[in-house]
C-alpha cells in the first residue's frame, strides 16, 4: 500500500497539470450534476406556478360573468321564496285558486288541500297537494288552466280528468290533483 501511494505522489509531482484538470473536471462534473438536478426542480415549480397563474387569471376574467350569474340565481331563489304557499294558511291557499276561478269564469264546485307527502330529506321545499273540481265550457276550462300554468303560484298538475258534463250546453267537467310548491 506503501509502495502505491509513493507511485501516486511521483505522479502527481511529474504532471502537476493532469492531476489538477483531472480533479477539477470530477468536481465540475459533481456541481454539474446537482446544478442539473435542482435546476429540474425549479423548472417544474415553475411550471406548476404558471399553470396557477393562468388559472387564477382565468377565474378573474369569469369573475364577472361568475357575478351575474350569482344575481341571477339569487333572483330566481327569490321569486321562488316569495312565491311558496304556508301549508297552514288553508284560506290563502284556497283562495289563490278562487282568484282563478274568477278571472276565467269558471265553476269551481269542489276544492280541498290534501294533506302534504312527508318532507325529503335535505329538501328545501315539499309539494302540497290539492284537489279541484271545475266545470264550464271549454274555453273557460282551458284559461283556467293556462291560468294555473303561468300564474304566480309554482305547482304540477300531477293528474287529471275530462268529461262532458251537459251535451247540450257543450259543459265541461274537470277534476284535477295539482302539487303546490311549499315551505316545509
Amino acid at each position: 500500500m506503501n509502495d502505491l501511494l509513493q507511485q501516486i505522489g511521483a505522479f502527481v509531482r511529474r504532471h502537476p497539470v493532469a492531476v489538477v484538470s483531472l480533479t477539477l473536471f470530477v468536481l465540475l462534473g459533481v456541481a454539474n450534476y446537482f446544478l442539473w438536478q435542482r435546476q429540474s426542480e425549479l423548472t417544474a415549480r415553475h411550471e406548476r406556478i404558471r399553470l396557477e397563474g393562468e388559472k387564477t387569471l382565468q377565474s378573474l376574467a369569469a369573475h364577472s360573468r361568475t357575478q351575474a350569474n350569482l344575481t341571477i340565481a339569487n333572483e330566481a331563489i327569490a321569486h321562488l321564496e316569495k312565491n311558496l304557499i304556508v301549508e297552514s294558511e288553508l284560506p290563502e291557499n284556497l283562495s289563490y285558486f278562487y282568484q282563478m276561478e274568477t278571472s276565467s269564469r269558471v265553476r269551481l264546485s269542489d276544492l280541498q288541500q290534501l294533506g302534504g307527502r312527508p318532507v325529503d330529506d335535505g329538501g328545501p321545499y315539499r309539494a302540497i297537494p290539492f284537489s279541484l273540481h271545475v266545470t264550464g265550457s271549454y274555453s273557460q276550462v282551458m284559461a283556467f288552466i293556462h291560468a294555473l300554468e303561468t300564474g304566480p303560484r309554482l305547482l304540477r298538475i300531477s293528474a287529471y280528468t275530462f268529461s262532458r258534463r251537459d251535451p247540450v250546453n257543450d259543459a265541461l267537467a274537470l277534476e284535477l290533483t295539482v302539487e303546490v310548491l311549499a315551505r316545509p
